[in-house]
């Protein structure tokens, strides 16, 4: 079992920015749609804050995805560093 590999864990942000990018939003065309201000969606992005369940439900309207969707993310990323980290 030495030949294990650790997955790579991205945070939520990296998702949400290509999202943004795909659809030629800006954060603060995201921050409008899920009504919040633009700083949050920056912070979410950057890594600054993690996203909470009223959040996730937010995007999960914005981005047709489900707000399990981005809370599994969310927990995935923070696993994964408390196991590493």
């Amino acid at each position: 079992m030495s030949d294990r590999c650790i997955a790579e864990v991205f945070p939520p942000g990296e998702f949400i920015k290509e999202e943004l990018e795909a659809r030629g939003w800006s954060s603060a065309d995201l921050a409008e749609i899920v009504g919040c201000h633009p700083s949050m969606i920056d912070e979410i992005i950057t890594g600054k804050i993690s996203i909470n369940y009223e959040t996730a439900e937010a995007l999960g309207e914005a981005f047709g995805t489900s707000a399990q969707y981005w809370m599994n993310l969310e927990s995935a990323y923070k696993l994964h560093y408390l196991a590493v980290g």
